[in-house]
């Protein structure tokens, strides 16, 4: 590609696509008219001139290319064709250029008089890139052809993003139209037993974003006095409700697609109109909203969508009455009444923290209840960004609204287990923090008597509703999943952004490491790696009771079960790729009974019923070894033959420690709480050999502990995932897996 876009061609290198089934990739290059005469010279070299080794001339450049032809219109095109203007309608698209010159006198001089003398509309404001700059225009399909040969430096064209002040100023006509047109290209699935469960002011069905998911029937409340709908809190359970099913609307409305809604909505009020003037009584009503929903509806498969916090009574990760109550009712009192449960992680909410950001945001902690161990905790990333101003935040990094658990005390959960997109804000040229409507999500408007249906929403509220969106979706894939394995999926899927990495100096040190974790979580889930596997990404899913505990003859508690697993990985075909980077990540996730209170023994043991981990065997371990290294009874049993005390090391020959594994957040760094993930990027030889994974308890919780709640022969679920992936274009390592699966059924326990 760089031959094209040099000096010695002529050319410029426009744009490059690539097509990941045909695994081709296409070069847009201008050349120009006097620079033509270098092309065909190499072809001519190639065809008749030899190197000294007797290879065709040119051989590197030439033998990469399948074809030439004249460029067309859609080879500048980037984005979905559907959006392509048509002959008879003007839209707005954005002309991205590729000027090596002064860009600024370059669009004056040549660009804006040739649009106004064709009347053609377009925006003053010019974004400026190292090697782009952007125009908006309003044209139809021959005036862009006309300037795509008018200006040989356009590089692409892409659809203009439209602002949400666009479908916010609509009048009450053109807004009524979008959403006709929305709910017409709307599939809404009426039979799914997949339902958000939205815990807040209410919420208002009038609104017919919201009618066709919403019957009046699962419009709940916790004091018949209050009422159903969304009255006061200015309609945060409306909006809320929008985002749980639509995501943000912006992507709906600007897209032309059809839209399937696989699940429906159901409400439940916990906010009186006037709000609560008294947060003690909080927990208790958060414990009836869940039940009275439970009662109303008791084979609904749901996922509660919860952004309410007290500043009141959260200190430093210490679970609370409130977080325990949403522990106990996510544990459930039984399997069939396990809960998937997502939580805001609260907002930062003054001016003088954001001037401080985001040195503010990592001194403000989590509020209360989102400590709970059981509950998805989601905090806030951003991508929004409006041109020509300055950012708080930039594309990618921390929301300027999000809390974090930076401050806690290393022996609790890491929260927020998640971020989503929870808005921007804006610093003024005098100073000030401002926010802007076209910095947050659309959703609905809960004024059922408004000229407009639409409005905004931001913050941590945003970004839980937009969880709940993501699960429900990932519910109807694995619609039979348990709420341990939806729960332990999202996180799976979680990643990094490289600028949340550059925001916070990540350097892979441990303290480094522990800073991100406490920040942003596990990352920003990925909903395609979630719902599936591809050709170089693989995952597998293990849905299994373990019993962490068992009374021993001599009346002691001790640990019981450990569960290996052995993975069937392509041995060859890794090993063939050698040195290739290969990474397997694990995520275990479970729940945990709370015993929330501190009577002398005021650990993290005490509150937790029992605690798991996960191993993963060393390249360079066996099986005997690496089980022998997990558990402890079968190498008592070995000292036990060999008369040897059981408090000394076996003799050499029997157990020897291997390699650690190198993990990319830290060996132990993950295990805190009740869901843990962790990652390590091997070579694929190495990788090949990694084989076995185990599962087993940690050494202590209260099941454990409490003797005289006899609760030690008890049996908890959890879910194991585990996913290989290898380079992209590489060797296809799912046919060859799933075959092996389903010929020798390799995977054990």
């Amino acid at each position: 590609m760089d031959s094209f876009n040099s000096r010695t061609s002529g050319g410029e290198l426009l744009n490059v696509k690539y097509d990941p089934k045909s695994k081709i990739q296409t070069a847009t290059v201008f050349l120009p008219e006097d620079k033509k005469e270098n092309l065909l010279k190499t072809v001519d070299k190639y065809l008749n001139q030899s190197t000294r080794k007797g290879e065709p001339a040119s051989k590197y450049f030439i033998n990469r290319i399948d074809s030439f032809y004249k460029s067309s219109f859609f080879d500048f095109w980037v984005g979905n064709p559907d959006f392509i203007p048509n002959k008879e309608v003007r839209s707005w698209v954005e002309l991205w250029f590729s000027i090596e010159e002064n860009i600024d006198d370059y669009q004056i001089e040549h660009i804006k008089p040739i649009l106004l003398v064709n009347d053609i509309q377009f925006d003053d404001n010019v974004l400026f890139f190292p090697e782009r700059s952007i125009i908006s225009v309003k044209v139809n399909l021959e005036e862009l052809e006309e300037l795509i040969n008018s200006f040989p430096f356009i590089a692409e064209i892409r659809k203009s993003e439209e602002l949400n002040s666009y479908w916010l100023d609509s009048g009450w006509k053109e807004s009524e139209e979008w959403v006709k047109d929305l709910i017409e290209r709307v599939s809404f699935n009426t039979d799914t037993n997949n339902y958000i469960t939205v815990i807040d002011s209410g919420v208002n069905n009038g609104n017919p974003l919201i009618s066709p998911v919403l019957s009046d029937n699962d419009k709940l409340t916790c004091n018949i006095n209050w009422g159903v709908n969304d009255i006061g809190a200015r309609g945060h359970g409306t909006k809320m409700s929008g985002v749980a099913v639509y995501g943000d609307l912006k992507m709906l409305l600007e897209s032309l697609e059809d839209k399937e809604i696989n699940h429906r909505l159901e409400s439940v009020k916990i906010i009186p109109p006037n709000g609560w003037k008294d947060d003690s009584r909080l927990p208790f009503y958060t414990d009836f909203a869940i039940k009275t929903a439970i009662i109303n509806n008791p084979s609904f498969k749901r996922i509660f969508c919860f952004a309410i916090s007290s500043q009141v009574d959260f200190d430093f990760g210490k679970p609370s009455a409130w977080s325990a109550i949403i522990d106990r009712n996510v544990f459930g009192e039984d399997n069939e009444d396990k809960k998937v449960f997502l939580i805001s992680a609260g907002n930062v909410q003054k001016e003088y923290e954001y001037k401080d950001y985001p040195e503010s945001n990592l001194n403000s902690q989590i509020f209360n209840p989102a400590q709970s161990w059981n509950a998805i905790t989601v905090g806030a990333y951003t991508q929004k960004i409006l041109p020509n101003l300055d950012m708080l935040a930039q594309v990618n990094e921390l929301s300027p609204f999000s809390r974090t658990s930076s401050a806690w005390e290393p022996s609790w959960p890491i929260k927020p287990d998640v971020v989503f997109e929870g808005g921007n804000l804006i610093i003024r040229k005098n100073g000030d923090i401002d926010g802007d409507e076209d910095l947050e999500l659309l959703t609905t408007s809960p004024q059922v008597t408004s000229f407009n249906e639409f409005s905004t929403i931001n913050a941590t509220s945003a970004a839980t509703a937009l969880a709940s969106n993501f699960m429900a979706e990932l519910r109807n894939v694995y619609n039979e999943a348990w709420e341990e394995t939806l729960r332990g999926l999202m996180i799976h899927s979680a990643s990094w952004t490289d600028e949340m990495k550059s925001q916070l100096n990540y350097d892979s040190s441990q303290k480094s490491k522990i800073l991100m974790l406490r920040t942003y979580g596990y990352g920003v889930p990925d909903l395609i790696k979630a719902k599936e596997s591809k050709t170089n990404f693989l995952t597998f899913i293990s849905e299994e009771e373990i019993q962490p505990y068992f009374k021993d003859l001599d009346g002691s508690i001790k640990t019981k079960d450990v569960h290996f697993y052995q993975f069937p990985w392509p041995k060859e075909t890794l090993q063939s790729m050698a040195e290739a980077e290969v990474k397997i990540k694990i995520t275990l996730s479970y729940f945990i009974e709370p015993n929330p209170g501190e009577k002398g023994y005021s650990t993290k043991y005490s509150y937790q019923s029992a605690a798991l981990k996960f191993s993963l065997m060393p390249a360079n371990d066996d099986p005997d070894n690496f089980m022998l290294s997990i558990n402890n009874m079968p190498r008592n049993k070995i000292k036990e033959a060999l008369g040897i005390d059981k408090n000394k090391g076996l003799p050499d020959g029997y157990f020897s420690k291997k390699t650690n594994i190198p993990w990319d957040l830290g060996k132990n760094n993950v295990f805190k709480g009740s869901v843990h993930s962790n990652s390590c990027t091997l070579t694929a030889a190495d990788a090949s050999n990694c084989e076995y994974v185990a599962v087993c308890p940690q050494a202590s919780g209260w099941w454990k502990n409490l003797k005289k709640m006899n609760r030690f022969n008890e049996k908890m679920r959890y879910s194991l995932i585990v996913s290989l992936e290898v380079p992209e274009n590489s060797e296809d390592i799912y046919t060859e897996i799933v075959n092996r699966v389903q010929v020798e059924n390799l995977i054990k326990v």
